[in-house]
């Protein structure tokens, strides 16, 4: 009531106040405040009205959904048994690399606690984690590349191109290429074709060369001509020459004096002896000794020389040299210094009166074929087939495992991050815990990859899927969360008096950071108090404390500081109480990937560090509206998790958990509590995270025992709209726009929507129309990825199924701002 009010109604009954005598008030008629008798009763109106509020005031914060004051609600939530969630850590996945250059150390050890900043971007400030754990890296594990198998391919006429190792192969556009096809007997069916482009990866390792081909054709020839070769044998017939006397003018256009016509043959039309060279010896060792048409020094004894051309023009034959030396020949009115070789006449019959037909291609170098690797989706899943990830290598095709190149020792509990991208292109990122690692050597006699190969086993199966060649697994990972440890160190915070118990010390004046940890709630206080040096233990409660416990609990003060109160009788000293503790926490943590980048003390021999992974599960302190819709569930849960109702109380009050959905899933007689979950920042949780982890361990301890609990992420699906929007002139458009994408985004956004909720044309419109200024709205697009609108105006999404025992995810569809097109209505 206010202070008026109760003054107006005193003085109304003014008058009327009467004793056993009278009504000695009846004739005060003024009702000015000067007067003393009505200044007197203005006061006592004030005091009834300080009163009245105060008692308003107390009752009002002795509701739930009355009071505005937080300290009102947390004390009045803890009557109840809730204590308040304060500001959680977030926490990511650090992945070191060391320096390669030559004199740097093989191994780093990089102490817990090293701190890792993120560069603040406009408008930002700095954010701090500290890796949890301390981490031996070593320069050979900055990536691990997975083992592959060779895929040789089998080369015919329609192959278009050839790789080969290294970049200098001397291979020029327009030179031949032989290579090896098929093998029958002795018999080798090589593949001769024309290069039209050059390509060399120097990047790669080792360098590659890439042979375009064109021109592909068929040409057999026996392992005698070539010599043994084997499978994948490149041989480059980068020499072109001709047959002596393929440049000699036409014989018919020649003055009679040149052409020698008293020659036996009537009316020649050709020079005399116009071979491409002679073949010579017995029947069954004839060779053939061709005049090139200049010197090559390229056209040795051993190699090959391909015939192309010949009398129709489309022959091809492949011979080899038995025998080459320098000579000068003149014919046909040409006078030339020739190479000599000396050949196989098995072909000359098809190319011996062919000389102009005729071209010589000499070999002038060797290589193998680069043979590719096979580029399967790790890690194979399939125990059916045959195929592994690399035939030497044995082992099941499970979710859990991958073969990595070289002896790679990983201990037990070390993260690994997984980076590549799947077989649709998209980039995939997985963090995963090694349970074991098993190596195989490289041995003779042995097709196991040079240096080795080490079977990685993990915690649990992967969900993601990558490329093989496009796989890295970061080995030199270490999990950290979000918070800043003074750097002088352990703190004192008081002193031991056995005289006493309950002692209680301060210890912050900021926000202490809590961390993941095991159970429910899924965090602790980031702190560790010592007495004379030795540890004492972190409790909930001390209520079955004994006067020798040595635990404490953690005690959040009003003004954001902690203090922390000790169970037991501390031993005396002076200053022997310490505590060394973390600060920081809260959703400014929740950073995206490669964004702490700055080691804040350098450790020698790192040269980088990143999170590959996004920084998630960072949580502010409760409001006073978290509070209210948060006590409840807490209460209702009581710790345990029985219904369906119970499951998601249980998981929206664990650390990192912004929305959550319980569903019951059927497999066979089995039932399955699925819990669908998203993080703080609403996005799906990261592949491999603690936090699903962790989350599932806290819920199967808090249900009956035999439930089966799967705790999964979802389908992201944003709403993409199209809006024709007709606004009163009396409004400025762009407000009324602002308002129907704010109305929208409260409407249809993350927080708002619910999983496996559809959205419908109606009620966009509905929305839409409900803003002020808008005239009149036509909705002319409603999409997502993969869903397609009903007949009835509505996207259908779905919450998680299992369908033939493969699981699949529940779906959330929302509205952003980004996805949203307001244009003008002109009909």
């Amino acid at each position: 009531m206010s202070h008026s009010a109760i003054l107006e109604r005193m003085l109304d009954r003014v008058a009327q106040a009467g004793t056993a005598g009278g009504r000695p008030l009846a004739r005060l008629g003024t009702r000015s405040t000067e007067d003393p008798a009505i200044a007197l009763l203005s006061a006592t109106a004030g005091a009834a009205h300080v009163l009245a509020w105060n008692v308003h005031r107390s009752f009002r914060d002795s509701t739930l959904d009355g009071t505005r004051d937080r300290a009102a609600l947390v004390s009045l939530t803890g009557l109840l048994g809730h204590v308040p969630r304060p500001a959680i850590s977030a926490t990511t996945v650090l992945a070191f690399e060391l320096d390669t250059f030559p004199g740097s150390p093989s191994s780093v050890t990089v102490p817990r606690g090293t701190q890792v900043a993120s560069v603040p971007g406009q408008g930002e400030v700095p954010v701090t984690f500290e890796t949890d754990r301390e981490l031996r890296a070593r320069s050979a594990w900055n990536t691990l590349a997975p083992v592959r198998a060779p895929a040789p391919v089998t080369m015919t006429t329609s192959t278009a191109q050839v790789a080969v190792a290294g970049s200098s192969t001397g291979v020029r556009v327009g030179d031949s290429v032989l290579v090896v096809g098929r093998r029958t007997g002795t018999t080798v069916t090589w593949i001769h074709a024309r290069v039209t482009r050059v390509e060399t990866d120097l990047v790669g390792t080792p360098p590659v060369t890439t042979l375009f081909l064109a021109g592909q054709r068929e040409v057999k020839a026996d392992t005698g001509v070539t010599g043994p070769v084997p499978d994948g044998t490149v041989i480059v017939l980068g020499t072109h020459a001709r047959p002596f006397g393929a440049a000699a003018p036409d014989f018919r256009l020649m003055p009679k004096e040149l052409t020698g016509l008293g020659t036996p043959t009537p009316n020649p039309t050709e020079w005399s002896g116009f071979t491409v060279g002679k073949v010579t010896g017995d029947p069954t060792a004839k060779v053939w000794t061709i005049h090139l048409d200049g010197i090559h020094p390229g056209a040795a004894a051993g190699r090959v020389v391909v015939l192309e051309g010949g009398s129709d023009g489309t022959a091809l034959a492949v011979e080899r040299i038995t025998a080459a030396r320098e000579a000068t020949r003149s014919d046909f009115t040409l006078s030339l210094a020739c190479t000599v070789i000396t050949v196989g006449a098995d072909h000359a019959a098809k190319f011996d009166t062919a000389v102009r037909q005729t071209v010589l291609l000499v070999e002038t170098s060797r290589h193998d074929l680069l043979v590719p690797l096979a580029d399967p989706d790790l890690p194979l899943t399939d125990p059916a087939t045959s195929v592994r990830q690399h035939p030497a290598l044995a082992g099941e095709n499970r979710a859990d495992r991958i073969w990595v190149h070289g002896e790679v020792p990983l201990e037990p509990g070390r993260h690994v991050v997984l980076v590549g991208r799947g077989s649709g292109g998209a980039k995939v990122v997985e963090v995963g815990t090694v349970l074991r690692t098993s190596t195989t050597p490289a041995t003779a006699g042995t097709d196991v990859p040079a240096g080795g190969a080490t079977l990685v086993v993990l915690d649990g199966p992967l969900s993601g899927r990558w490329r093989a060649s496009s796989l890295t697994i970061l080995a030199n990972a270490v999990p950290a969360s979000q918070g800043q440890t003074p750097v002088r160190g352990p703190e004192t915070i008081g002193s031991g008096d056995p005289a006493q118990r309950w002692q209680r010390f301060r210890v912050t004046r900021g926000s202490l950071a809590h961390v993941p940890a095991p159970g429910a709630p899924g965090y602790a206080p980031a702190v560790d108090v010592r007495v004379d040096g030795r540890r004492y233990e972190a409790v909930a409660s001390l209520l079955d404390e004994g006067p020798e416990s040595r635990a404490y609990r953690v005690v959040e003060r009003r003004d954001a500081g902690s203090d922390v109160q000790m169970a037991g009788r501390l031993p005396s000293g002076t200053g022997n109480v310490t505590a060394l503790f973390r600060t920081g926490g809260g959703g400014a943590g929740n950073l995206p990937p490669d964004r702490l980048t700055q080691v804040m003390a350098p450790v020698p021999g790192i040269r980088t560090v990143t999170n590959p992974v996004p920084a998630d599960g960072g949580n502010d302190p409760e409001s006073v509206a978290d509070l209210r819709s948060a006590a409840p569930r807490a209460i209702r849960t009581l710790g345990r998790a029985v219904s369906l109702e119970d499951f998601q109380s249980f998981a929206e009050q664990y650390r990192g958990i912004g929305k959550a959905s319980a569903d019951e899933l059927r497999a066979g007689t089995r039932r399955i509590v699925c819990l669908t979950v998203a993080t703080t920042s609403l996005a799906p949780p990261t592949a491999g995270s603690s936090l699903v982890r962790d989350l599932r361990d806290a819920l199967l301890a808090a249900a009956p025992p035999g439930t089966h609990v799967r705790v999964e992420g979802f389908v992201d699906l944003p709403v993409s709209l199209v809006l024709e929007l007709r606004v009163d002139p009396a409004v400025h458009r762009s407000e009324v726009e602002s308002a129907v994408r704010g109305a929208l985004e409260r409407r249809f956004g993350r927080s708002a929507m619910g999983f496996g909720r559809a959205i419908h044309r109606s009620e966009v419109l509905a929305t839409v129309q409900g803003v002020p200024g808008v005239v009149a709205a036509r909705l002319t697009s409603l999409s997502a990825p993969g869903v397609v609108e009903d007949a009835q105006g509505r996207l259908p999404s779905g919450g998680p199924r299992l369908i033939g025992g493969v699981f699949e995810p529940a779906r959330l569809l929302s509205v952003q701002g980004a996805a949203l097109t307001l244009t003008e209505m002109t009909t």
